[in-house]
């Protein structure tokens, strides 16, 4: 919690309140709360951006228009900053449905400073002016050059993302290996709903029925005969296929699957691995010993060559001192020569330039990470049959002027209407419903349709009704 100036704007400008009150960030929200008034509690999902118009200043825009400003932070603006985007992240995710867990990287768009997420279906890019959804269905081709990632996406626009630093080639790469893993994931799903279609068809189908995509049936159609109507057959609830049909009849049938929950498995087992191949070598690492007998007498020997004047006892030691062996300074050589006596000693005990070359050390594997299982995707877990499925079936028939959506293998409640004037209506009804992560009501419709017995009537009324 953190104490700062505010000030509530109205959408033209004009100021309703202002003061000092407490700010936080508590269970999905904003909190402000004045002193003796009432609180304000905003929802990210209600912000629509968040700006810094002057230097120090956090301005916070709601959906409906009204603005709030925050001053005089302190050290706790980053730290707000950096949870209203945490907050927003998590909240245009939800709202776009994306699936598996997000991988985030800071980039700057043609909008401004944003945050790039990467989830197992679609790439959300979020920015202070509010949020984007690309889904890997309709993206091509992805590029890396100069620090700039580039998407391209069919219908519009390529998505560029720059300012990526050292992880401009992380980003580039997990883009390409999502696109990949999708692809894959729709050829094994429709491997297991169709498990009798031959390889070569089903290749073409998978190319086609890309996630969240509506194929129309008579292509379907054209890749093996019947293939639309056993996906029908096999997708949707028995309770459904009764408006499927009458759909069938009415409008030009598209059919459609979409991934609802994630199949990659993290890894488990955290315990390090071990390379059993090259034994640890820990030993014979330090300096090369002398060329002394190890014991006694080796003991002796290094202390007569170490030894100043007189040896090992100055004025003698058993002949050894005085002017005898050690009295000249021990391989001093007499006076003046004294300062090479050491050197000497030292070579004769090993640490010599010319002594014996070190062993190098040998180098190790990393031990300290590793699982026992690595992460992978359980393709088994994804269905569009059960209690349930983790694949969405869905139709859209399209007539002039309309869209019908319709979910088959799921007790949904309404059939949603929704205009879809030009050509291509249905295939932008399509996208719109997967920006939205197929949350129907989301996007505007012209009416929905309960399944009840006047289900069929009301259909038929709302088809015939042309713009």
């Amino acid at each position: 919690m953190s104490s700062a100036e505010y000030r509530i704007l109205s959408p033209s400008g004009d100021k309703r309140e202002d003061g000092q009150a407490d700010v936080e960030i508590a269970d999905g929200a904003l909190v402000l709360a004045p002193p003796g008034d009432s609180v304000l509690r905003i929802p990210f999902g209600q912000i629509l951006s968040v700006t810094e118009p002057e230097p120090f200043t956090v301005r916070i825009t709601l959906a409906a228009g009204d603005a709030v400003e925050l001053s005089r932070l302190g050290v706790m603006r980053t730290q707000l900053l950096a949870e209203l985007r945490d907050g927003r992240g998590d909240a245009a995710a939800s709202a776009a449905a994306a699936v598996g867990e997000a991988t985030a990287f800071s980039c700057v768009t043609g909008d401004g400073p944003a945050e790039a997420r990467v989830y197992d279906d679609a790439l959300l890019v979020i920015g202070a002016a509010g949020s984007e959804r690309v889904s890997f269905s309709f993206a091509g081709a992805v590029q890396a050059r100069d620090y700039v990632v580039t998407i391209e996406v069919a219908g519009r626009e390529p998505v560029r993302l720059s300012r990526l630093g050292r992880r401009t080639g992380e980003l580039a790469d997990l883009l390409a290996s999502r696109l990949r893993e999708v692809r894959g994931r729709t050829a094994a799903f429709l491997g297991s709903l169709l498990p009798g279609l031959d390889p070569v068809a089903l290749r073409a189908a998978a190319g086609l029925l890309r996630d969240g995509v509506a194929v129309p049936a008579r292509t379907l159609d054209g890749i093996h005969p019947d293939l639309a109507g056993t996906l029908i057959q096999v997708a949707t609830l028995p309770a459904r296929r009764d408006a499927i049909a009458e759909l069938g009849r009415r409008t030009d049938l598209a059919i459609g699957f979409r991934q609802l929950a994630s199949a990659r498995q993290p890894a488990t087992g955290l315990t390090p691995w071990q390379d059993h191949a090259a034994a640890p070598h820990t030993g014979e690492h330090e300096t090369p010993g002398g060329s002394f007998r190890p014991g006694l007498p080796g003991l002796m020997a290094a202390g007569l060559m170490a030894s100043g004047p007189g040896g090992f006892g100055g004025a003698g030691f058993g002949g050894f001192g005085g002017a005898g062996f050690g009295g000249a300074g021990a391989f001093g050589y007499g006076e003046g020569y004294g300062a090479f006596g050491a050197y000497w000693a030292f070579r004769a005990l090993g640490a010599g330039m010319n002594a014996r070359e070190q062993r190098p050390m040998t180098p190790r594997p990393d031990v300290t990470r590793g699982c026992l299982t690595p992460a992978t995707e359980d393709l088994r877990a994804l269905t569009a049959t059960g209690e349930n499925p983790t694949v969405l079936a869905f139709a859209l028939g399209g007539r002039a002027g309309r869209v019908v959506y319709e979910v088959l293998n799921q007790p949904e409640p309404m059939t949603f209407v929704y205009p879809a004037p030009g050509a291509g209506g249905l295939a932008a009804v399509n996208r719109a419903l997967d920006d939205a992560g197929f949350q129907a009501t989301a996007v505007r419709s012209l009416g929905q349709v309960p399944h009840d017995a006047r289900w069929r009537d009301r259909i038929a009324a709302l088809l015939a009704d042309q713009p």
